[in-house]
This record gives C-alpha cells, sequence and structure tokens, in this order.
C-alpha cells in the first residue's frame, strides 16, 4: 500500500511539473482566446494582425455561403424549374444585400478611424445611427412580399412568360424582407466587432446560423413538403437565433453596445451623411455586380434554362474560392480604416502588401483544387449532364482571371478603409456592366454557348488596369494630406 500512495504522489507531482512548464510555454487563457480573430489593429505585425483576423473572417464568408449553397443543394434536388427561379432571386437579392452592405462598410470606416483617434464615443454614436439607418434601408424592400410586385420585378430580369417560374421566384424570396431586421441587426452588430479587431464573433454568429439552417433545411423542403419556400423559412429562423446571440455577446465583450431596439435619436441623424457617402458607392458596387449577373441571366437564357442554371452552380462553387478572397478583404479593410485614423501611411502599405501575399496564396491553391476536378464539387447537385458540362465549362474559364480579381478586391479594400470607395464602385461598375455585359454578348454572338463563359476572366483583366490606375491616384493623394514624401 504504502508503494502504491508513493506511485501516486509522484504521479500526481510529475503531472504538475509537467502542466506548469506547459503555462510558463503557452500565452495566458485570455491570450489563447484572442490569438485567432482577435488582433491589436495599432501595433501587432501586420501580416500577423491580418491572418488573425483573416481566420474567422474566412470562415464567416464560408459560412455566409454556405447558407446559400445548402438551400442551393436541397432545392436542385426538387428539379430544374426550382434551380432556374433561384437563380432569378439571386441578383435581386444581391441588391438587397447592397443596400445593408451599404451602411454597413461606411460605418466601419468612420468607426475604425474614431477607434484609431481613441474617441470610442463617437463610435458608438456612429453605430447607434448606423442601426435606425439599416432599418430603414430594410424597408425599402417590403414590396417584395406582395405577389403583384414580385412578379413585375422577375419578370423584368427574364423569368417573365412563365408563371410556374414566377410563382416560384416570389415563393423563396418573400421571405427575404420578413428576415431583414434581424440581418440588419446581425450587419451592424458584426461591424462593431470587426471595427475593435474582432472577427471571432461574427465567426460564431454564422456558425450557429448555418447548424440551424442545415439541421431545418431537410426537414421544411421535403418532410413539411413547403419545397422552395422551406428553405427561405428556415433560414429565417436562423438569422433569428443569430441575432439573438450577438445581443447576448454585445453584453459581455464589446466595449460599443447598441440594442436592436434602441430608440432612434435625431442628434444622430448628423452621422447618416458621412456613412452614406462612404457606404452608398460600396452598395453601388454590390448593386452593379447584381445587375451585371441579371444581364448575364438574361443573354444565358437565349441559350435555355440550363445554361442559366450551370451559370449559377458554377458561380456556387467559384463562392469558395471567392469566400477567401472576401475574408481576407473584410479583415483588411478594419486594419486600413484604423491606422489611416492614426495618420500611419508605412504601416498602411505594409499591410496592403500582406493582404496581396495571404490573398494570393489561398485563393490561387482554391482555385487550382477546384480547376482540377470541377466535376467532383458539382456532384453535390446532382445535376444533369448537361449542367455538369456546361458548369464545368464555366468554372475553368474563369479561374485564370482570379489573380485580376484577387488585385481588385484588396485594393477596393484599400478604398473604403481611406473613405474613397468610389474609387472601387466605378471599378466594379466597369468590370460588373460595362466589361461583363458587353463582353457576355459579344461572345454569345460570336461563340457557341460551350465557349461563351470566357467574358468573366476578360472582365477581370480589364477592370484590373482601372483598379491600380484609382489606387496610383490615391496614394498621391494621402502623400499629400499626411505630408510623407
Amino acid at each position: 500500500m504504502a508503494k502504491k500512495r508513493r506511485f501516486v504522489r509522484g504521479r500526481r507531482l510529475f503531472i504538475q511539473r509537467f502542466l506548469n512548464k506547459l503555462a510558463k510555454i503557452l500565452p495566458p487563457r485570455k491570450s489563447l482566446a484572442s490569438f485567432v480573430g482577435k488582433a491589436d489593429l495599432g501595433n501587432d505585425p501586420p501580416m500577423a494582425a491580418l491572418l488573425k483576423l483573416s481566420i474567422p473572417s474566412i470562415g464567416l464568408f464560408v459560412f455566409s455561403s454556405l447558407l446559400h449553397l445548402v438551400d442551393t443543394v436541397f432545392v436542385s434536388w426538387l428539379g430544374e424549374m426550382p434551380m432556374a427561379a433561384m437563380s432569378f432571386t439571386g441578383p435581386i437579392n444581391m441588391c438587397v444585400f447592397a443596400m445593408l452592405d451599404c451602411v454597413a462598410n461606411g460605418s466601419l470606416a468612420l468607426m475604425g478611424r474614431r477607434l484609431g483617434y481613441g474617441d470610442v464615443r463617437s463610435a458608438r454614436h456612429i453605430a447607434q445611427s448606423g442601426l435606425w439607418l439599416l432599418y430603414a434601408a430594410c424597408a425599402l424592400s417590403l414590396p417584395l412580399v406582395f405577389p403583384p410586385v414580385s412578379n413585375m420585378v422577375f419578370g423584368a430580369i427574364g423569368a417573365g412568360g412563365n408563371s410556374d417560374l414566377l410563382r416560384l421566384c416570389w415563393l423563396y424570396n418573400m421571405w427575404v424582407p420578413l428576415m431583414l431586421p434581424f440581418m440588419g441587426f446581425t450587419y451592424m452588430a458584426n461591424t462593431i466587432f470587426r471595427a475593435q479587431g474582432d472577427t471571432l464573433t461574427p465567426f460564431k454568429s454564422i456558425s450557429i446560423a448555418n447548424a440551424i439552417n442545415i439541421a431545418l433545411d431537410p426537414i421544411l423542403i421535403f418532410t413539411f413538403r413547403w419545397g422552395i419556400a422551406g428553405a427561405a423559412i428556415a433560414t429565417w429562423i436562423s438569422r433569428i437565433a443569430s441575432s439573438y446571440y450577438l445581443i447576448r455577446k454585445m453584453r459581455n465583450s464589446s466595449g460599443i453596445m447598441i440594442s436592436p431596439t434602441t430608440p432612434p435619436d435625431r442628434r444622430l441623424l448628423r452621422y447618416w451623411r458621412p456613412i452614406l457617402w462612404i457606404g452608398v458607392p460600396v452598395g453601388l458596387s454590390t448593386a452593379s455586380t447584381a445587375l451585371g449577373m441579371g444581364s448575364v441571366n438574361k443573354i444565358l437564357s437565349t441559350f435555355g434554362h440550363a445554361a442559366v442554371a450551370s451559370w449559377m452552380v458554377g458561380l456556387r462553387i467559384e463562392e469558395l474560392a471567392f469566400n477567401l478572397l472576401s475574408g481576407v478583404t473584410t479583415a483588411f479593410t478594419p486594419f486600413i480604416a484604423f491606422n489611416y485614423g492614426k495618420r500611419d501611411l508605412e504601416r498602411m502599405m505594409s499591410g496592403y502588401r500582406s493582404a496581396l501575399k495571404i490573398a494570393f496564396v489561398l485563393v490561387g491553391t482554391m482555385g487550382a483544387i477546384i480547376y482540377i476536378n470541377p466535376q467532383f464539387f458539382l456532384s453535390i447537385f446532382r445535376p444533369p449532364e448537361e449542367i455538369m458540362t456546361l458548369a464545368s465549362r464555366s468554372i475553368r474559364a474563369s479561374i485564370p482571371g482570379y489573380p485580376f480579381n484577387i488585385l481588385i478586391a484588396i485594393t477596393g479594400g484599400f478604398f473604403v478603409g481611406t473613405g474613397y470607395s468610389i474609387f472601387g464602385t466605378i471599378t466594379q461598375i466597369m468590370r460588373s456592366i460595362v466589361f461583363r455585359i458587353s463582353a457576355a454578348w459579344i461572345f454569345s454572338r460570336i461563340f457557341t454557348i460551350e465557349n461563351i463563359w470566357w467574358f468573366q476572366p476578360l472582365a477581370f483583366f480589364l477592370a484590373s488596369f482601372v483598379s491600380m490606375t484609382f489606387f496610383m491616384y490615391l496614394m498621391k493623394r494621402i502623400r499629400l494630406a499626411l505630408s510623407v514624401k
């Protein structure tokens, strides 16, 4: 017995010594919690700060797309017509989300600069003002709940002439205006956390939404037989749960706190103009992308519904790469805004180069994987052979343009962070409307459906020149303003 007791004491002593040594090597618990997703925007090395913020930001966009991807997968099992309906609702929803992006990005740039100045009180006022501006923007989409308005809108972008298709568009899209108030609060709450150098909390909120959406989609679509409407209802419920999580999290771990029921204050309306001055160009960028997609859908519809469905499915797969790029850009924008407030141009440029390196490695790797075997990723949709072939061609034609798109996106983040978002807007309009639509229309006259897809990399290539022209002009202005040679 004595020998056994000595053995137990010796084992406990060994474990205690091991834990003591481990505690000396590892950072404290709070530091571990903030190692990924939280960074000191003004002092951490730019590459380290962007890596910390990029990992959860990438997860945020991957999981945001997963919300739509899961819906697309389950709806694709319902047949070609529901898939076409989702494709037609995509551009309209992008316009709606553009309004949310408008306010969120304008608020982010202003809050980031105020926090860089050390003015937390003004940052809090900007957040409260931005929340009610989001609510006002959400109200603009309410007419889409009514079938006549829905039919008029979707008929104008190519779904007209087919009553069944118009009804499916309405059944799916009618739930979007009802979920927008919850999404408006979610957008502003995530913006507040990002402005403080925290991208982990937004990632957790979207993870909760995804888990609920994945669980409810098959139940509401197939078990309850609600079809395409079931997918929208599942997303609506998941957004409510995400909002509830952010409310609780904000009370415990945010230096800036707002409530979804915060009463409006007329004194804070003065922030609407600067928010919109920065945010409207960002919203127009997203809206131009939606308009470009809608116009391309209309061009492709001349080849049949299979071409439109192939375009939509191919874009869903490409989002795997674009989400990586969006995640890096999302981490990069508050970094630029904060250090622009500090008037630290050297740190801004170091962050710009670091963001480009991170994006080229991540997006390039994912693009190569998708290019090698797009059929592997497309198989989750169970598409017919024709759609599988056309979607594969679309993906492989687009990927060579990724390096130019990376340059456009990261430079666009720089524009937003410094408050010159209008430069990014012009670039996006040129890419999505002028270059993309023109190339798609010309190629539709020259090539068959198998080769029309090369309009995408051509638009990326031409727009990158526009972006870099604006960037060089902006750098001259910033150096002059900050008196940096």
